[in-house]
C-alpha cells in the first residue's frame, strides 16, 4: 500500500491538511493578540485567535482519528501520520500535478 497516495484520496485526511492550515491563520491571530495586549490593548483578538485554534484543533484531531480509523491494516505509526500532516499542509503542489 503506498501510504501517501492513500491519505491524499481520504477525505478526513484533507480535512485535517485544511484545519491546520486554517490553523495557523488563528496562531497568527493569536500572536497579533499577544502584542495588541502586551502594548496596553484590549484582550478580544488573543480570545477569538485561542477560541478560532480550539475550533481548528477539534477538527484537525477528528480527521485525524477518522482517518486513522479508515486506513486498512497495517496503519501507519502515530508519529509518521502526524509528520505526514505538517508535511501535507505546507506542501504546495502545481496544478498539473493535482490532475
Amino acid at each position: 500500500m503506498d501510504e501517501a497516495s492513500e491519505l491524499q484520496r481520504n477525505v478526513h485526511w484533507k480535512m485535517a491538511v485544511w484545519a491546520l492550515r486554517v490553523g495557523f491563520v488563528a496562531v497568527a491571530a493569536i500572536l497579533v493578540g499577544v502584542i495588541v495586549l502586551s502594548s496596553g490593548g484590549t484582550p478580544w483578538v488573543l480570545a477569538a485567535g485561542v477560541i478560532f485554534w480550539l475550533a481548528c484543533a477539534v477538527v484537525i484531531a477528528t480527521g485525524f482519528l477518522l482517518t486513522l480509523h479508515d486506513l486498512p491494516e497495517p496503519r501507519p505509526g502515530f508519529w509518521s501520520m502526524r509528520f505526514t500532516l505538517i508535511h501535507d499542509t505546507v506542501r504546495v503542489r502545481s496544478s498539473a500535478s493535482r490532475s
